[in-house]
């Protein structure tokens, strides 16, 4: 009888504790624990002459940081609960309402009259559109009902493509299911969609989006997608649509040729990265091909503009604004082993220092005051000044010129633009270019000791 209460005793197991249980006994046992703690510290005392020199523990140093950590383990716990039982507020709490009436032409129309709060409306959307019943429908009627309520070059329509955007980067979160009759009505609206693009980069972005989320992409013609891309080459998101289009290595390797050949060397870095294509694009080179590229394009802006101040000062602001993109490039990818940073850090604060000395040569003079004539002894006839006591009207070109040559009409003013110290740059060569530089073509250019500097007439 014994034995069978044993057994039963056995068999019987205790509750199982929750994660938050668990918690709440563990910091419970802390004060327990911590006396345990206290009975050892104290019988270690009589042998402390056998510890190292370096033990000098009191007591009241450990008590004071256990209670440190209980206090801090007991905060953090009652704001885990308060996670657990009081769900965030909505900060929009509309959007909710609009997708669980399904009511897609009040949604589209609430976003485009707050696009200015997109970022804020955009953490709250994909959950919002989620509880709908049907989200691929929601969305379509939200694209349909805003879609030419404006006139197509107005600011309120590039509000729209851009809510258009959220609401489809949304439905790509949330992977809605398709069903032919939906497909179809995107197909249409796609149909007509691409009839707007021309070359603006906004349209072809929703028009992307709207083929990848409706999966259309066997709709049209692989070279109209692929010009759409080239044509959002410099959005956040035109590598990310690019693989949910299914583009292969081969054909991406064909975008990145286009974009090197037009100068958006750049955007082929982002490119070449995200497909993993850097052994056969070495993304130095690229970046070796925009510094030079830079070069070129600075002496032709200055060319173009008869080198004069407002011509020299554009090509450096172009310059240095390029210089910094490849800067960041180098930073982001982690190519200061192959790039030396230094030289393009040296060249930008080079630039710098010669953007203020135009700007300063550039100030009209304030005018000089003639020294006091002394007078005769003898009368009031006044002597005129020698030759030497004329105060110079214009610097001597001769001294004091350490960039070359004076303009004719500011003095002190480098012309044409160069900077013999700063030979890098990153301007992409424009479309008028004759014959594009390909990063190819460059060996050496931007490394020591290799590097060339720029060829200025002198």
């Amino acid at each position: 009888m014994a034995e069978g209460r044993t057994n039963q005793s056995k068999s019987i197991s205790p509750p199982t504790m929750t994660a938050p249980e668990s918690i709440s006994l563990a910091i419970n046992q802390i004060d327990e624990k911590k006396q345990k703690l206290k009975q050892a510290f104290d019988d270690l005392q009589p042998h402390r002459s056998l510890l190292s020199p370096s033990f000098n523990l009191s007591w009241s140093h450990i008590d004071s940081r256990f209670s440190s950590l209980q206090s801090s383990l007991s905060d953090r716990f009652r704001l885990l609960q308060s996670d657990i039982t009081e769900p965030p507020p909505l900060l929009w709490p509309e959007l909710r309402t609009f997708c669980d009436n399904m009511d897609g032409k009040g949604l589209g129309k609430f976003m485009v009259d707050n696009s200015n709060k997109r970022l804020s409306i955009e953490p709250e959307l994909a959950q919002a559109i989620r509880s709908s019943s049907s989200p691929a429908a929601l969305v379509l009627d939200a694209i349909q009902g805003s879609y030419r309520c404006s006139p197509p070059s107005s600011a309120r329509a590039l509000d729209a493509r851009r809510t258009f955007v959220l609401l489809l980067e949304a439905l790509i979160e949330i992977k809605p299911s398709l069903t032919n009759e939906l497909r179809e009505r995107a197909r249409m609206l796609a149909s007509d969609w691409r009839l707007n693009i021309g070359n603006k980069s906004s349209e072809a972005l929703g028009f992307l989006h709207l083929v990848v989320v409706f999966e259309l992409g066997s709709v049209f013609k692989m070279e109209e997608i692929l010009d759409y891309v080239f044509l959002i080459s410099k959005c956040r998101q035109a590598t990310t649509l690019s693989k949910k289009l299914g583009l292969d290595k081969t054909i991406v390797a064909g975008i990145v040729q286009k974009l090197l050949h037009t100068g958006r060397l750049l955007a082929a870095i982002s490119f070449i990265y995200e497909f993993e294509m850097t052994d056969r694009f070495r993304p130095v080179n690229v970046l070796k091909t925009s510094l030079y590229n830079s070069r070129e394009a600075a002496k032709r802006v200055c060319a173009e503009g008869g080198n004069s101040l407002k011509a020299q000062n554009e090509a450096t602001d172009k310059e240095l604004s390029a210089l910094r993109l490849v800067i960041k490039v180098v930073k982001e990818r982690n190519l200061e082993i192959e790039f030396f940073e230094e030289d393009l850090e040296e060249s930008v604060q080079e630039l710098e220092n010669l953007r203020a000395q135009r700007r300063q040569a550039a100030k009209p003079a304030s005018p000089a005051i003639p020294p006091k004539r002394p007078r005769v002894a003898m009368g009031n006839n006044l002597t005129a000044p020698t030759q030497s006591q004329q105060p110079p009207l214009l610097p001597d070109p001769r001294h004091g010129n350490p960039f070359g040559f004076v303009n004719s009409t500011v003095p002190g003013v480098n012309v044409p633009y160069v900077n013999q110290l700063a030979p890098y740059g990153s301007v992409p060569a424009p479309a008028i270019a004759a014959r594009p530089v390909y990063y190819q073509q460059q060996i050496g250019y931007g490394l020591r000791p290799q590097y060339q500097p720029p060829y200025y007439p002198q």
